[in-house]
This record gives structure tokens, sequence and C-alpha cells, in this order.
């Protein structure tokens, strides 16, 4: 079935070829008004389907998902601000000069965290333990 197809497709596709070559020479205004037509409707097809149909379903890669969705991720981000109290950088202008800033951060950098990470150790089964020495 394959074998007569393809001759039947390359010859519609270099008779359309042709054919637009042809109205390309002889009618160019109304072949280049009638390709900005239809690709204008096929913009107005591809807005109205995205608009009413794919916008709400989550498709698109933009930044709009589900008003479900939405709401789950900005609680997340508050919970996150919450939990690691990022304070927002408020610009302060200094009257001290650049040396004594370069000082007073060097003595943060020494600073202890107070909260460190809460690590439990797990006891496990210390008796058998293997002889690495032995092969």
């Amino acid at each position: 079935m394959r074998n007569w197809m393809t001759p039947v497709i390359y010859t519609l596709i270099g008779l359309a070829v042709f054919f637009v070559g042809i109205q390309l020479f002889t009618n160019t205004t109304g072949f280049l008004t009638s390709i900005v037509m239809m690709i204008g409707i096929a913009a107005l097809l591809y807005g109205a389907i995205y608009f009413f149909f794919l916008r709400r379903r989550g498709f698109g890669g933009g930044a709009g998902g589900t008003r479900n969705e939405m709401k789950k991720y900005k609680q997340a981000v508050k919970q996150s601000k919450q939990k690691y109290k990022q304070p927002t950088p408020a610009v302060k202008k200094n009257p001290l000069p650049k040396t004594q800033t370069k000082a007073s951060s060097l003595g943060r950098k020494n600073r202890k965290r107070a909260n460190g990470p809460q690590l439990r150790v797990i006891e496990g089964n210390k008796s058998k333990g293997k002889n690495r020495a032995t092969f």
C-alpha cells in the first residue's frame, strides 16, 4: 500500500509548490493578503482554543496553573519563609568607613550556628562486628 502512496504524495506536494509559485508571480498582492489572512485566522483559532480549553488544564508552560495548585504553592512558599525567616533586604547607608565593615563581617563568620542539624544516633547491633583484618 505504501508503494503507490509515496509517488502520489510527492506529486501533490510538487503541484502545490508549482501553483504557489505561479500565484506568487501572477497575483502577488492577492497571494500575500491571503497568506496574511490565513495566518491571522490560525492565530485567532489557536488563541480561542488555548483560552477556553488548554489554559484551565495547566498546559502552555507558563506560571499559571490551576487555582488549587497556586494555593498550595503560595502556602508552601509562606511556610518556607516562616521556617527559614528570610528577611527582606533593606538598603541602609552606613556612616562607617569600609574598613570597619570588613572587620565586623570577619567576626560574624567565626560565630557558631545557633540551630544545628537535628541528628539522632540510631543504636544498632554492635555485637555483630566485622573483622576487616582477616581476608
